[in-house]
């Protein structure tokens, strides 16, 4: 195959969101729970054709950059089956993102063309960051920008010439809280080949076979319910979309649709179960197949407590943004409690803070081979070089054992990294903002464990001396952190301290820091 050749196989002709278009048009595609909308294979397989000659009649070509701003709805899927039948990097951009973040991914990922859902569209009507022509709002019109519709009905419904394979490019924090994107190696394979693939990864879930109804609740901006989404929807699976996680309605999503898949953070599990067992009692979970779960430490009574409800289809899998590493069957996680999975030997080392590798039993670093491809950090070669070595093993700072069977049981998700929710939150930019407040002198910010979210963010405050600790400067500077970083990041609890440990370089003592605030606010919360 020569570099300018891109690799088909037919026998692989009927994989893929496109292959299904082709062949079984009738067979339902999306589903919007709120309005009711419905697009088959057919449908979609028309639009994603439109889209993506209509980028390509903007100029873009194979290997540019294209960016999604949109809360889950139709058009955003819409939008990725144009794509990635083209060979573009895909970024698809947290709603819960400032504008200022969303203009340094737009900046800093290159992207050359725009899809946002109008209501967040209407905030960057003045951006010079995408041209006007390639800025598409999905919804009502705002001004400054083209309806969406523009680029789903203005062009062919034909297939594009030259049909390859694109992939998505999400945003993870950087070491200077920075998000920065993981891009993906591009091969020049056609999207039936790639869909290929994805089917052999839903086969480490036990998913094969006749494709089943899948559920949506969690953002498509996240990698795991976005990709994972993408895969169901390129192996034939229907998809409902609800636009937010919502725990009762969810639950009734269930039987409702007959679901049989659904992607969950532990923290929907914990809220799900969290419902009256009234309620649950009185619905039918038997439809579900495989109920996947990751993207923080899922407690193994939880898991349990998820087995008892759901059944033996709950599948917990140690993955992150830069590739999955493997998973934990509903069996397994029965016969050891805690474990997320056996990874492949050859493709997983733990090892010291000296590079070598550790006993069994014995806590290290997490080095891994990834099952999702060669990737790099966009405009970062110094982040790549510390955490992809020679042979291709990736160091997220994920601490972990294997026991002496080669299961691998998580320690801490990251040293430093927060996950909430199955939100990631970098200490480093948290405490940038808190520290541009005149109140404060010194600051750390550190994830405490928590059921339901699986760490809480708290800042540990020193202040200046003409500042007094109370409840009304904690919510003055949880509002300064709200009007500049999303949601998540804003910490749930400021906690004032006297002073703050720091080495004699200027280091701060995080694990200090996070030991003694474990211990003092699992105390408080006790006694309260």
């Amino acid at each position: 195959m020569t570099a300018d050749t891109i690799y088909d196989d037919p026998a692989l002709s009927a994989n893929g969101i496109y292959s299904w278009g082709r062949n079984r048009p009738e067979r339902t595609a999306l589903i919007n729970d709120a309005t009711g909308e419905t697009v088959n294979f057919g449908q979609l397989l028309a639009r994603a054709n439109s889209i993506a000659n209509q980028i390509r009649a903007l100029g873009l070509e194979e290997g540019d950059v294209v960016a999604s701003w949109q809360r889950n709805s139709i058009e955003q899927w819409e939008f990725f089956a144009g794509a990635m039948q083209l060979g573009l990097q895909l970024v698809p951009i947290s709603t819960h993102l400032t504008d200022a973040e969303v203009e340094y991914i737009l900046a800093d990922s290159g992207a050359r063309l725009l899809v946002a859902s109008s209501e967040l569209a209407e905030r960057l009507s003045r951006t010079e960051t995408i041209p006007a022509d390639r800025r598409f709002a999905a919804g009502p019109e705002v001004a400054g920008w083209r309806p969406f519709t523009d680029l789903r009905d203005g062009g062919s419904a034909d297939a594009p010439t030259d049909r390859v394979a694109g992939a998505f490019m999400y945003y993870t924090s950087g070491t200077t809280g920075r998000p920065k994107g993981v891009r993906r190696t591009l091969y020049r394979i056609t999207p039936e080949v790639y869909a290929a693939g994805s089917a052999a990864f839903l086969s480490r879930f036990g998913i094969e076979g006749d494709p089943g109804i899948a559920l949506l609740f969690s953002p498509a901006y996240h990698a795991a319910p976005g990709t994972n989404m993408w895969i169901a929807l390129s192996q034939g699976f229907t998809v409902v979309i609800l636009e937010k996680f919502d725990a009762e309605k969810v639950l009734r999503s269930i039987p409702k649709y007959g679901i049989s898949l659904m992607n969950s953070v532990p923290t929907q599990i914990h809220r799900m179960l969290a419902l009256s067992e009234e309620l649950r009692a009185g619905l039918d979970m038997s439809s579900l197949r495989n109920v996947l779960v990751a993207g923080a430490k899922f407690a193994p009574t939880l898991k349990t407590r998820a087995l008892d409800y759901f059944g033996p289809v709950v599948w917990e899998y140690f993955a992150a943004t830069e590739g999955f590493v493997c998973a934990a069957s509903p069996e397994e996680a029965r016969e050891r409690p805690g474990t997320v999975g056996r990874p492949d030997p050859e493709s997983i080392r733990i090892l010291d803070e000296d590079g070598n590798e550790v006993a069994s039993g014995v806590t290290g670093t997490i080095h891994f081979r990834s099952l999702g491809g060669v990737f790099s950090y966009h405009n970062d070669a110094e982040k790549t070089a510390k955490s992809v070595d020679a042979e291709g093993f990736i160091n997220c700072g994920d601490l972990g054992y294997l026991d002496d069977d080669g299961y691998l049981y998580i320690q801490d998700r990251r040293v430093d990294l927060i996950i909430t929710g199955g939100v990631n939150v970098y200490p480093a930019e948290v405490e940038q903002r808190l520290a541009e407040h005149p109140a404060v002198a010194d600051v750390a910010v550190v994830g405490v464990p928590d059921e339901e979210w699986g760490h809480s963010v708290v800042a540990a405050v020193q202040l200046n001396p003409e500042y007094t600790p109370g409840e009304e400067l904690a919510d003055e500077l949880r509002t300064f952190c709200r009007d500049a970083l999303a949601g998540p990041k804003v910490p749930r609890t400021i906690v004032f301290e006297s002073e703050l440990p720091r080495t004699p370089t200027g280091k701060m003592r995080r694990n200090l820091v996070r030991d003694e605030l474990t211990n003092s606010l699992a105390a408080r919360f006790a006694s309260s």
